[in-house]
């Protein structure tokens, strides 16, 4: 632990310091302060609709903040032959992997909390003239469907920035984009066709369950899953649906973090470093 906490302080300060964490976070901002012009069109639904824009850009947000960020850690480290000066000191491959992902991901998690806060401000200010009306309490001010959408957008977070820890090892900053881009469509999508041949006998009942093994489900962890549950609970923060539902995604995305992470360290640890 002695070791491992200076990594990852060092390597938060490393990404906090980098332009593009600024330019990420102040979009996302601003993007989501400007979806309160939006609302005039939404007939009804401007809550809804400022929440899915914001949590939306939260989670490309926070993707990118990962990805782009494993990019500098590591992949630069390598090319610039960077990383034999950290391994000369006595801290291990494995300390070395943590401490990368721990500080990417406790500067993912404060751009989010950042980005989660200015949301409900917008969201608050859209509700500030139905309470003004009478039309809505002052408790209805919190949303709690926007608090676990930002919840679950970490979640996301957390995987593909492990998944892009382990192409960085490899791969440069473009590859790993693009690759991390088409991992994450693939994810929100791959459940919503595979069940189409679920049935048929044959290599499709093989590949399937696979496919589920190795491919984390996004689609758990969106927007349109959390309202189909929610909506499903009259005052869903007390509902024992939405907490299973809740506590089933956390560990699901937990140990499969664990799994990624490991994979990474023992192929850091096969890799030649010249």
């Amino acid at each position: 632990m002695k070791i491992l906490v200076p990594i990852v302080i060092n390597n938060f300060k490393e990404i906090v310091r980098q332009p593009f964490y600024y330019v990420i976070l102040f979009s996302g901002c601003l993007i989501m302060l400007m979806s309160l012009t939006f609302t005039f069109f939404a007939f009804g639904e401007e809550t809804k609709m400022i929440r899915d824009m914001g949590i939306s850009t939260i989670t490309i947000s926070g993707l990118l903040t990962g990805c782009l960020s494993s990019s500098v850690l590591i992949a630069n480290e390598f090319e610039e032959q960077a990383v034999l000066a950290v391994l000369c000191k006595p801290i291990g491959r494995i300390h070395y992997i943590l401490g990368k992902y721990m500080g990417i991901i406790l500067a993912a998690i404060v751009l989010i909390l950042s980005q989660g806060l200015v949301l409900e401000i917008a969201l608050i200010i859209n509700k500030y003239t139905k309470v003004s009306s009478g039309l809505f309490h002052v408790s209805g001010l919190i949303d709690y469907v926007c608090l676990l959408g930002i919840y679950f957008s970490l979640l996301q977070v957390l995987i593909l920035t492990a998944i892009s820890l382990v192409l960085s090892l490899y791969l440069n900053t473009v590859a790993n984009l693009t690759i991390c881009l088409f991992f994450f469509i693939f994810c929100h999508t791959f459940s919503c066709i595979l069940p189409l041949y679920s049935h048929e006998p044959g290599i499709a009942s093989i590949v399937i369950p696979i496919c589920y093994a190795l491919f984390p489900n996004f689609q758990n962890l969106n927007l349109m899953s959390i309202n189909e549950t929610v909506n499903n609970s009259i005052i869903f923060w007390q509902k024992d649906t939405v907490i299973q539902y809740i506590v089933y995604n956390t560990i699901y995305a937990a140990i499969y973090c664990m799994a990624i992470v490991w994979l990474a360290v023992a192929l850091f640890k096969r890799r030649e470093i010249a």
